[in-house]
């Protein structure tokens, strides 16, 4: 058997070095947890986390993945927010891949939300890594395992997303110049 947690640990390690931290997440004791590692300098005044453990969740989810985060602050909410919407699309059979958004983060964090006016995840393809990173080899396999990309974003960028579609909605946010790593930023909608 193949073991994804090994593969996708050592992908990011190529990438990213060692975690500074890693923080274990359960949704019960039924099912696997979710690890969620923490990585600092990678990007100047960012911490990036990343998900290890999702990739046990194939069949439900449809691919081979794990998801990155990368912001630059509220460190301590980021990782149990990411775990909680990862358990969440795991729950509800959500299928992770680009062009996906998950709402509801004033459910898991009412404070964060408020403070940053976020409460939506985005998913989409890596950006800021090299191109290389979003894509795991699996028995020599590229594009066999995948690694998305999440950020932060408002209700309403999350209402334009459901109404427009990934295309318009990543196409604003280049046409704005927007930081999806600032979490202060404001809203573009």
């Amino acid at each position: 058997m193949i073991d994804y947690g090994e593969l996708f640990y050592e992908h990011y390690t190529k990438f990213l070095g060692e975690p500074k931290k890693r923080k274990t997440f359960r949704n019960s004791n039924e099912i696997p947890s979710i690890q969620i590692l923490r990585y600092e300098n990678v990007f100047d005044g960012c911490t990036v986390f990343t998900s290890l453990g999702l990739s046990r969740y194939e069949s439900i989810l449809g691919t081979i993945s794990e998801v990155t985060l990368v912001t630059d602050c509220a460190f301590d909410e980021s990782d149990e927010i990411l775990a909680n919407i990862l358990f969440h699309c795991i729950d509800q059979k959500i299928k992770i891949g680009r062009g996906m958004s998950i709402d509801g983060i004033a459910n898991i964090n009412e404070e964060f939300s408020k403070m940053y006016q976020k409460n939506a995840l985005y998913f989409t393809i890596p950006y800021g890594f090299p191109e290389e990173y979003g894509n795991v080899k699996i028995l020599g396999e590229i594009n066999k395992g995948v690694v998305y990309q999440s950020f932060f974003i408002s209700q309403k960028e999350h209402e334009f997303f459901v109404s427009n579609g990934a295309e318009a909605f990543e196409d604003i946010l280049e046409e704005k110049e927007v930081d999806p790593f600032e979490l202060n930023r404001k809203s573009i909608i």
